[in-house]
């Protein structure tokens, strides 16, 4: 079994989720290989790697820029933060940082960066300049954040903290916390729906999910899961929950909240993503060294494409 920063399986460690337009099907999907110290670009029409970019340092946490040219991608073991061009399929850049660099997540109107310090109570601040990223301060919230969003119009941030049991709610303008929600217990992904009203966290010791109504600022219903959940993904009116223990899949119903079903994946699946018009959601599955395609009409697994030793897919992956 793996363990420590660099494989927080068993610990509970991806998922903020963005809204910038994306192909309807998604053209790509851009998947950091842990294990292998690799990013791996799937074509997802035709089911296989069309790209490896090596990415040393344990690539987990993944971002795209606003255009969806440039991936920044976490390094725990850098530790540190990789910056790719995707059309040119290369590394550009690397950036240190201090303590456990894990969750990280793009603004979709500044283009500013946000990292998670997985050993503190800090997001790093990284924002563009002359084709790289300059740090530009931190951001104080809970414990452990993790997962973290970005409304679409960038005015707000939610960070999941894991050892707090809380989602920090940030002015992205000021960077400071406005209030703390109380949710479940360890919260790692948080998933924003598109128009930015509610927000969904997967509580990986409490197995279920947070339902978060952001005008009231706090939660406002529970959907029960599977064992360790991690991400969740929203596509036509419904969730889909990454359970790493049940190598499954929970859906849910998202005007109700009842769940609806269970769709097997592989080994513990971690990252999962939505293309934009829903048909289809991709899940890596980190144990299984594998990215499942779901078609979301069926539930039904319809394609299983591998892609490496450990992948994470830990945020905002699909151009």
């Amino acid at each position: 079994m793996r363990a420590g920063l660099s494989g927080l399986a068993l610990l509970a460690a991806p998922f903020a989720t963005l809204f910038d337009p994306l192909p309807a099907g998604a053209a790509e999907a851009v998947v950091t290989v842990q294990g292998a110290n690799a990013v791996v670009i799937l074509d997802l029409d035709a089911g296989t790697v069309a790209a490896r970019i090596p990415v040393p340092g344990s690539p987990a946490g993944i971002a795209l820029s606003p255009d969806r040219r440039i991936a920044y991608v976490t390094r725990p073991d850098g530790p540190g933060l990789a910056i790719l061009d995707l059309d040119a399929r290369r590394v550009t850049g690397t950036l240190p940082l201090p303590g456990g660099p894990l969750g990280i997540a793009c603004n979709p109107r500044s283009g500013a960066v946000y990292v998670a310090d997985w050993y503190g109570k800090r997001l790093f601040v990284l924002v563009p300049k002359e084709g790289t990223l300059v740090p530009d301060g931190e951001i104080a919230v809970g414990a452990s954040p993790s997962g973290i969003a970005v409304t679409p119009d960038g005015s707000t941030l939610l960070v999941a903290n894991r050892e707090a049991d809380t989602v920090s709610v940030v002015d992205a303008a000021s960077r400071r916390e406005t209030k703390a929600i109380p949710v479940g217990k360890h919260p790692f992904g948080i998933t924003l729906d598109p128009d930015g009203k509610r927000a969904y966290t997967a509580n990986v010791l409490s197995d279920d999910v947070s339902v978060i109504d952001l005008a009231e600022g706090r939660e406002i219903g529970r959907v029960n899961t599977g064992e360790r959940p991690y991400v969740v993904a929203l596509a036509k009116g419904r969730g889909f929950v990454t359970d790493q223990y049940t190598a499954s899949v929970t859906v849910f119903d998202l005007a109700s909240l009842e769940r609806l079903a269970a769709v097997d994946v592989g080994d513990h699946p971690e990252g999962i993503a939505a293309s934009r018009d829903g048909t289809r959601l991709y899940v890596a599955n980190w144990g299984a060294n594998t990215v499942s395609v779901i078609d979301s009409g069926t539930l039904s697994v319809t394609k299983e494409i591998a892609v490496g030793d450990g992948p994470r897919a830990f945020g905002d992956f699909l151009r």
